[in-house]
């Protein structure tokens, strides 16, 4: 199964959590204003629209020469001053809710509809008129006078908290799900690879997990070497009733027919060949993993090819520094080779492309193609469609083979059809078809998919720019 389409935990899952923790601040940031903030603020316009009717009634009340104390009094000790007169034009504020809550507290002292104004468009400064003795006294004040601490604090600690909170629902979520991690590529390595080893500290659980993924496979690696022993047992065993048919076809009578020769020659090498391949799936991987250059892997395998009649093509980077089992990669390569020169016309292309971190190796064909309902099915054992592909000689075993060797590296071993959006048309060459676009009905590809981490120079680039024509 493909995991795409689909989104990762650790983004669901941090997605949920901060999501859910954003909301819940924004609820309880609207909760403490609606309950603390805004009565504080109540009760502060009240408080101040009371200093300013009362420092207005004062200011008139005194005479002439005590006016400027209790100016200098009202300014040191309130941050206020009052006027009789205004020499330029005023407007009323807005956009400031205190300014409103204000205007309110003064209406219900002074009964009667009141307002909070600036002067000159400026609203550094506060402009109150208090209507006393049929004319206004104007009572101002700096607009920083209204600047509270408290509000500011709360807001900051809610914002404070909210970003800490998401960044200890990261670490958390990662902990979580980083023995998931581990799990899955135990999951997704060779049965005879180490497991890897949970994080200091991981929970029972997961533990618990990894130790029964062991001990099935142990259990299935068990199944596979009796299996494999097994047959390498019966074909080992076939082997001599086969060196005597060999002999005996050897002391044939002269007077035996030639064709009757030769169909029994025939028949002896399509039993050995039968014989050897079944070895070869049966004795399975030796896993003798080394460093060498696939392109000159590549390379050899491409000349084995046309000493066999085929017609080998390769857009390859010159040099691809790569760990793993050689020969098992060789036998993997020549037997995809084998079924294209049985099967797909004798011409194959080669070419290296970057899929989704992964370096895809392409050989494509130009038979007559797999159905698609059969693109898994032709990597059993003993499987030949005939019928879709031609009507060769093989025993159904090269492809199984192949992608067991594949399998065994870590490797994805797949057969693609012009069907497939965009397939074709990443593996074109000068015997194309199609007659534009580059989509040809006639060329199918097997992509093998090699893991990034086994590239033990990650530095070579794959691409046009450093290829080279084979």
């Amino acid at each position: 199964m493909s995991s795409q389409g689909g989104r990762r935990l650790f983004s669901q899952t941090a997605w949920t959590l901060g999501l859910g923790i954003v909301v819940l601040q924004i609820l309880t940031l609207l909760i403490v204003v609606a309950t603390v903030l805004y009565p504080l603020a109540e009760r502060s316009a009240e408080d101040l629209a009371g200093l300013i009717v009362i420092s207005a009634k004062t200011y008139t009340e005194l005479s002439p020469e005590d006016r400027p104390a209790f100016l200098t009094s009202l300014r040191a000790d309130n941050g206020m001053e009052i006027a009789k007169h205004l020499d330029r034009s005023v407007s009323h504020t807005h956009g400031h809710i205190y300014s409103w809550l204000l205007s309110r507290a003064l209406s219900r002292r002074l009964g009667a509809p009141a307002a909070v104004y600036v002067l000159g468009g400026s609203t550094h400064t506060f402009w109150v008129p208090v209507p006393i003795g049929g004319h206004n006294i104007w009572v101002y004040f700096d607009r920083r006078r209204l600047v509270s601490s408290l509000p500011v604090a709360m807001i900051f600690v809610i914002v404070f908290s909210t970003l800490a909170l998401l960044v200890l629902t990261m670490i958390l979520v990662r902990r979580v799900l980083r023995p998931l991690e581990v799990i899955s590529e135990a999951l997704r390595g060779s049965l005879k690879a180490p497991l890897p080893s949970l994080p200091h500290g991981g929970a029972y659980e997961f533990q618990n997990i990894l130790n029964i993924f062991a001990n099935l496979r142990t259990r299935l690696q068990a199944m596979i070497n009796h299996q494999s022993l097994l047959l390498t047992g019966i074909s080992h065993d076939l082997r001599s009733p086969l060196a005597r048919l060999r002999m005996a076809w050897e002391l044939l009578p002269d007077n035996t027919p030639q064709h009757l020769r030769e169909g029994m020659l025939q028949d002896i090498e399509r039993m050995d060949a039968l014989l050897a391949q079944s070895l070869a799936l049966g004795r399975g991987m030796s896993a003798k993993v080394a460093d060498f250059d696939l392109m000159v892997l590549l390379a050899e395998v491409g000349a084995d090819f046309e000493r066999e009649g085929g017609h080998w093509q390769a857009t390859l980077p010159r040099r691809y520094p790569f760990r793993g089992d050689r020969e098992a990669l060789r036998r993997l390569l020549s037997n995809l080779l084998d079924n294209a020169l049985r099967y797909g016309g004798g011409r194959v292309r080669a070419e290296f492309q970057k899929t989704q971190g992964r370096t895809q190796l392409r050989l494509c064909d130009e038979g007559p193609g797999v159905p698609e309902a059969d693109l898994e099915t032709v990597f059993e054992p003993f499987i030949r469609l005939d019928d879709a592909r031609g009507h060769g000689e093989g025993s159904g075993l090269g492809l199984a083979i192949a992608r067991q060797l594949a399998e065994a590296q870590g490797m994805r071993l797949r057969l693609f059809t012009p069907s497939a959006v965009g397939s074709a048309r990443n593996c074109p060459g000068p015997h194309d078809r199609s007659g534009g676009g580059g989509r040809t009905a006639g060329i199918w590809f097997y992509a093998v998919m090699f893991p990034e981490r086994w590239s033990i120079l990650r530095r070579v680039p794959v691409n046009d720019g450093d290829a080279a024509g084979g």
